[in-house]
């Protein structure tokens, strides 16, 4: 049916871009833990800024974790390096995640917002259930719901019930007849910080590639 891994790619860009009637998804997205086959969404939350840097990440989502929550100079003094301090003081005012409260003191008036709300990975492989499943389980560290999807000739040598023992999808990709077999629910990312990351490198992605947007986002920092 198919004889490269390579060739089930459009099959299943088609089926979930009719299933969900959109087509917000990127191709070998690298996750840090994997390139996934297709990464894709049902919706983006637009923001015009977004992060390339992962710890510079982390760090906001630590101190900008609740509203109304107090932060004092040294909350950032023990986060960021001297030279870093007023400007991201003052991109955090500008994007009003906090305002002032007095001299010493900020708290926190929006939280930092995701740009995707939910991410859905898929691991395609021809024959290779094993190998897609361990793919596919590390996914789960970023996204809600992780696919493996097998060419259909060889779905009967899956073990169906080790994927739902891990809460991993099974999708059987025909030409004609692609399917879902198993639909796993969805759960929170193991990692909240690389869901942030990645969905911002998704989002980067998907307005490189579709240039007849008119928005674009701004990398700051």
């Amino acid at each position: 049916m198919f004889r490269y891994e390579k060739d089930m790619i459009p099959v299943l860009k088609e089926f979930f871009k009719e299933r969900f009637n959109q087509n917000l998804s990127v191709e070998e997205l690298n996750t840090g833990i994997g390139i996934a086959d297709i990464v894709f969404t049902k919706k983006i939350n637009r923001r015009d800024y977004y992060f390339d840097n992962f710890e510079l990440l982390f760090h906001t989502l630590t101190l900008i974790n609740r509203k109304n929550k107090k932060i004092s100079e040294i909350d950032f003094s023990t986060r960021f390096s001297k030279k870093q301090i007023n400007s991201i003081i003052e991109k955090y005012l500008t994007l009003e995640l906090i305002e002032e409260y007095d001299s010493e003191y900020y708290y926190v008036k929006n939280k930092l917002p995701p740009t995707i709300t939910e991410f859905y990975a898929i691991e395609a492989k021809l024959k290779d259930w094993k190998s897609g499943l361990y793919q596919a389980i590390r996914y789960k560290n970023f996204a809600q719901k992780s696919f493996l999807a097998l060419s259909s000739e060889y779905i009967h040598r899956v073990d169906k019930n080790l994927l739902i023992e891990n809460r991993i999808g099974l999708i059987s990709v025909a030409l004609e007849n692609t399917r879902i077999i198993i639909n796993p629910r969805k759960d929170n990312p193991n990692d909240k910080v690389a869901f942030y990351y990645l969905g911002d490198k998704f989002t980067k992605n998907v307005f490189l590639n579709y240039e007849q947007e008119k928005y674009c986002p701004q990398q700051w920092l």
